[in-house]
Formats: structure tokens, sequence, C-alpha cells
């Protein structure tokens, strides 16, 4: 079984130049305008598994835009800075399955023939969803009622937390850069 430092390792090493900042990762290229100003580093995970299938020939699968590797977890997040529809919300939970299992699979695999897809489903997965706030707000009473009791999933993708992924969160720009990427390391 590979070791997170060992798939850390690889995927700096093999995928390097799918490393970029998280301001450049959250590019809106509709609007050209970041959802996340930050500079810390991640795998633009997105771009990584469209190049594999390109190379391959074959149709990418969905995916979350970034990966980052820490404390023995490995967090996937998509940026969403439209407004998130019945059809959004769709892709949302297929991003959340086919790219941290069969794409992250399929680019270990290509380096590292030994993996099984058993090792890569026993890996702690953290899913974020972090959207733009003043296009997608909340109802103050339900909001304040899910703030108070803790739960921040939105967009259908409850039943994703403590069966594909050890957890799901969905939240706005400010409280991802804040609560989040400010203890990556």
């Amino acid at each position: 079984m590979m070791k997170i430092d060992e798939l850390k390792a690889l995927l700096q090493n093999k995928y390097r130049e799918f490393f970029q900042s998280i301001e450049d990762i959250s590019r809106d290229d509709q609007n050209n305008e970041s959802l996340c100003s930050s500079p810390f580093v991640c795998l633009a995970f997105d771009h990584a598994i469209h190049d594999l299938a390109s190379k391959k020939g074959e149709d990418a699968l969905k995916s979350p835009d970034l990966l980052h590797i820490q404390d023995n977890q490995l967090f996937f997040v998509e940026f969403k800075n439209g407004k998130i529809d019945k059809k959004e919300r769709q892709s949302l939970r297929l991003k959340a399955i086919e790219g941290p299992f069969i794409g992250l699979y399929e680019m270990i695999k290509e380096h590292d023939p030994s993996i099984s897809f058993h090792d890569i489903v026993k890996i702690d997965k953290v899913y974020y969803v972090v959207y733009n706030e003043e296009k997608n707000p909340q109802k103050r009473t339900a909001g304040l009622q899910r703030h108070l009791e803790g739960q921040q999933i939105r967009f259908s993708l409850k039943k994703y937390k403590g069966t594909f992924m050890k957890d799901v969160k969905t939240i706005c720009a400010t409280v991802f850069l804040e609560s989040v990427v400010s203890k990556w390391k």
C-alpha cells in the first residue's frame, strides 16, 4: 500500500507543472476573476486530470479543481463563482466521485503500477465546495440554524459525508481562506 507521503511526493514529481496558486486555480475564466486570492500552492487537480485524459485520447472525468495533501488526508476543492443550480449540483456530486477515486487512481497508476484501487479508497478524503456567497445566498433563518448546528453542507452533498468522503463542507470563499487555507502548510 502506498503511504500518503509517497503519494504526495509522486504527485509533486510527476505532475509538477500543475502546481499553481489557489488564486490561479480558482480563476473564473468567464468573468476573468479569482474566487480566492491566495498565493498558497496546490495541485490544479482538474487540469492534471484533463491533461492525462487528453494524452490517452479519452474523455476527461469530472473532477474537483484542487488537491492538497496534509495530515494523512486528501483535501479536494471545487470552486464555484457562479450561481449553483440543479444541473450544477449534479455535477458537484459527480466531481466528488470520479476525480477523487477513479481519476486519482489513474494518475497514480500511470507511474506506480503496484497501486491498487483499494489503496486509493482507503485514504481519508475531504471535499470542499467553495462558492460565491453573493450569487448563492442562504435564507437567513435556515443559514443561521445550520450555523448553530455546525452543519455546513449544501447543494445535495450531505449523503457523501461519512460514505465516500470523511467530511464534506460547502463554504463561502472568505471562510475557506480564513478557516481552511490559513491552517494548510
